[in-house]
């Protein structure tokens, strides 16, 4: 095992879960632990038969710089191998000297082992690296063409795979949303209103129906509210949600969280909370954002996000290889006090912006520190904060 995939990460003690740890450690089986490096080590070996794909082996065995290997493409291709190349870097499939990357002998770039391997510990678990398989193929244009990023991944033959991908049952994704149902149903009032944002493919949705009349809190829930900026997944929603999340009183409406919300009719001090699952990292102004979210709160109504975090801003994670092709990720306004990096925050990046927004009372679930320090390679969380 640890010839192929590498020393696996260790399960957590549970006093560094925080108090819902006897919930979140359930979390960490073996398919899950084995699945994480699987598709982390996945993604590394995926970045670097891309870039033999583009031709370039030539160039990484003398030695490249970024600045070299971007010239003559278009701009877009810069903040993608900006990331690439130091991911190749961490996980040991190219070294580095001052800003000169070298591809040196023959690293090890077999796939279908890591496949065979993870369909016997976590059988069904394939779409992960479809989806990896899938990027490497339809990404090239964005390279030679100079074709946008968001018109090749979600194409029609890439869209069922980020659908299977964006569901609980799938052992990577399923944390995202367990430990913002987490945070959520804590203290959640009687008659709550509660409005999902860039709700997709409503994975989310659907624990909140499964888990709340599970545990009997559902009925707190008046109405929830339903958004996503695409009309895809928003029509997907509205034929089929209702039948996947049974008991849970939804609303759909189309949200653009880069337009004022007063103007797409979400009125002042209006709602109990607003939840966003791995999606307010893509806001283009996140003070501006987070400042109108605060505003669409009722007093001490809460904003819940799930996001990946990073242990350090420098530190690349292989969730990023996907999403540096798409400008709504990558074309953010910066600030170094708040928004000091496009992408992943570190848990204190947003502490900092939610408490610049005005938001107060701001908790994680779990606790990031020194959870991170210990295991860097837990990249997930979920945050509240207060109006």
């Amino acid at each position: 095992m640890d010839s192929l995939l590498g020393p696996i990460e260790a399960v957590p003690s549970l006093e560094l879960l925080g108090p819902q740890g006897s919930e979140i450690i359930r979390l960490f089986t073996r398919p899950f632990l084995l699945m994480h490096r699987a598709s982390e080590l996945y993604t590394a070996r995926i970045c670097l038969l891309l870039l033999l794909d583009l031709g370039w082996e030539d160039r990484l065995r003398a030695g490249t710089t970024l600045d070299q290997l971007c010239l003559g493409l278009s701009d877009q291709v810069r903040k993608p191998l900006a990331w690439m190349l130091p991911f190749l870097t961490y996980e040991g499939l190219l070294t580095r000297m001052g800003e000169v990357y070298t591809l040196s002998g023959n690293p090890p770039l077999d796939l279908a082992g890591i496949r065979a391997l993870m369909e016997a510990e976590a059988p069904d678990h394939g779409v992960n690296f479809d989806l990896l398989d899938g990027v490497r193929e339809r990404i090239r244009p964005y390279f030679t063409e100079g074709k946008a990023g968001e018109g090749l991944l979600f194409d029609l033959t890439l869209f069922p795979l980020w659908l299977s991908y964006f569901r609980n049952e799938n052992l990577c994704y399923y944390p995202n949303n367990l430990l913002a149902l987490l945070a959520l149903r804590e203290q959640l009032p009687e008659g709550a209103r509660v409005m999902e944002l860039g709700a997709g493919a409503g994975s989310f949705a659907q624990l909140v129906a499964w888990k709340g009349a599970e545990e009997g809190w559902l009925a707190r829930i008046a109405e929830y509210r339903f958004t996503d900026v695409a009309p895809t997944f928003l029509r997907r929603a509205q034929r089929e949600l209702k039948a996947a999340a049974p008991g849970l009183p939804l609303s759909f409406q189309a949200l653009d969280l880069n337009r004022p919300l007063e103007d797409q009719g979400i009125g002042p001090a209006s709602l109990d909370a607003i939840v966003g699952i791995n999606v307010l990292h893509v806001a283009q102004d996140l003070e501006a954002t987070l400042g109108d979210l605060r505003s669409r709160l009722k007093p001490s109504g809460r904003l819940v996000i799930g996001e990946c975090l990073k242990p350090t801003l420098d530190q690349p994670l292989y969730l990023e290889f996907f999403f540096n092709f798409i400008k709504s990720f990558t074309e953010v306004t910066l600030d170094p006090r708040w928004r000091p990096r496009h992408g992943f925050l570190t848990p204190e990046a947003w502490d900092e912006a939610l408490r610049h927004a005005g938001f107060a009372q701001i908790a994680h679930t779990p606790p990031p520190r020194p959870l991170m320090d210990r295991h860097p390679n837990f990249t997930v969380g979920a945050l509240t904060a207060r109006a």
